[in-house]
């Protein structure tokens, strides 16, 4: 099934509007608290997002692309599991809260750090009618859930912003997305929430999702272990420059990596059950090769003049730092389509076979921030970490165009 303009435009639109909107908060908090309060609140961010990564067992991805998500019962089933994860992560935020505080004692306090749980407490109860419109190439329930959260979140920002001018104005952003999001997917839904536990459904998104937990544990490692890294050795200031000039890198692989999650995983389920696979691989291959390409050239040149506009003189990176963070994000750019792949035809440990050798990568990254080299260092180490998972996801990608039946596709 083709995807028209307006279709492809909803998709695109929606992961922009997410990573645009991360973005718009992350610069109206540093004119709001400077550098050291930023790195405060991103350090925040990355506790939340560590118990997001390796909890994520894939719910939304497996409705995506089995055979029977359509199926009512099988949607309420993975509903039920979603509300398990939420508890989980919840229950994870809390044991996480002590360690952290005492980690990081000038960072936030033990109290942010447990009121964290609130979010994915909320989020255990999306109704997930839009992400199974989403399968069916219809993406307006998608960016009204999704987009719409994230201009609530932009609306009551300059209020949050005045009324609690610190790191803590973070997680109040996070939780009126996060309360935005799940209010507007059952406003939104055609069909009623209902959940219920099926252990054979339980045992079917566990083992799909399992590998997808081990690579979301290295992703989060690649994504977001440099700014922990800053954070041990360099201080709050260079967490907020180094996690602003990261935080800018990484927006055109998200938004990649979402909008493919929209646009591309569909056709590629279609594509295995047609014998169509290679074609349509070839193709997304050649395109995010220009993207990447063309990302790494424009972030290095423009990043710093723009940073510092936007952000203020104390956030701008160094061009040698923006090289290199803009060229490790472009490889992860370049993973994009292998990623998809690997999913679609049931090789779910493929993406975490690859991600491996990013997180080696952190080694290095240690080693060097510890002895004392500078900031740069681990940029660098970012870059080549991001080269040799991007080669070792080029070899895994051959292995997917092997014959595989409707049933490994789930």
């Amino acid at each position: 099934m083709s995807v028209g303009f307006k279709g492809r435009a909803l998709a695109w639109s929606v992961p922009f509007l997410a990573e645009i909107g991360a973005l718009l908060r992350s610069v109206v908090l540093a004119w709001a608290t400077g550098p050291e309060e930023l790195g405060r609140a991103m350090v925040l961010v990355l506790v939340l997002r560590l118990t997001e990564m390796i909890s994520d067992i894939g719910v939304e991805r497996l409705l995506m692309t089995s055979h029977d998500g359509d199926d009512p019962r099988f949607m309420s089933a993975l509903q039920g599991a979603a509300l398990l994860r939420g508890l989980a992560m919840a229950a994870m935020l809390l044991a996480l809260a002590v360690p952290m505080a005492l980690l990081l004692p000038d960072g936030a306090g033990l109290g942010e750090y447990m009121a964290l749980a609130v979010i994915p407490l909320m989020r255990a109860f999306l109704n997930l009618d839009y992400r199974l419109a989403e399968r069916n190439f219809r993406y307006l329930p998608l960016a009204l859930v999704e987009g719409g959260s994230v201009l609530v979140m932009l609306v009551s920002l300059p209020l949050i912003g005045h009324l609690v001018p610190d790191h803590r104005a973070m997680l109040v952003a996070l939780i009126f997305q996060s309360a935005a999001q799940v209010v507007l997917s059952h406003l939104i839904a055609h069909r009623r929430w209902t959940m219920h536990f099926d252990a054979v459904i339980l045992n079917r998104a566990f083992k799909f999702g399992t590998p997808l937990v081990v690579n979301a544990f290295l992703m989060f490692l690649t994504f977001q272990a440099d700014r922990l890294i800053v954070a041990g050795w360099f201080g709050w200031a260079e967490v907020g420059i180094y996690g602003v000039a990261l935080q800018l890198a990484s927006l055109p692989a998200q938004i990649t990596g979402r909008a493919a999650g929209s646009l591309l995983a569909p056709r590629l389920r279609v594509a295995l059950l047609n014998g169509t696979l290679r074609p349509v691989v070839n193709s997304a291959v050649q395109v995010h090769m220009a993207l990447a390409a063309t990302f790494a050239l424009g972030f290095a040149v423009l990043a710093p003049i723009a940073i510092a506009l936007v952000y203020g003189a104390q956030f701008r990176p160094s061009f040698p730092l923006a090289l290199a963070l803009g060229v490790a994000a472009a490889f992860r750019i370049l993973r994009t389509p292998h990623s998809q792949l690997a999913v679609a035809s049931g090789r779910t440990g493929d993406p975490a076979r690859a991600n491996f050798w990013r997180a080696l990568a952190l080694l290095p990254a240690i080693g060097l921030a510890a002895t004392g080299e500078p900031l740069l260092t681990v940029a660098m180490a970012a870059m080549v970490g991001e080269m040799l998972a991007t080669l070792r996801a080029h070899v895994l990608l051959q292995l997917s165009f092997k014959p595989i039946s409707e049933e490994a596709v789930l």
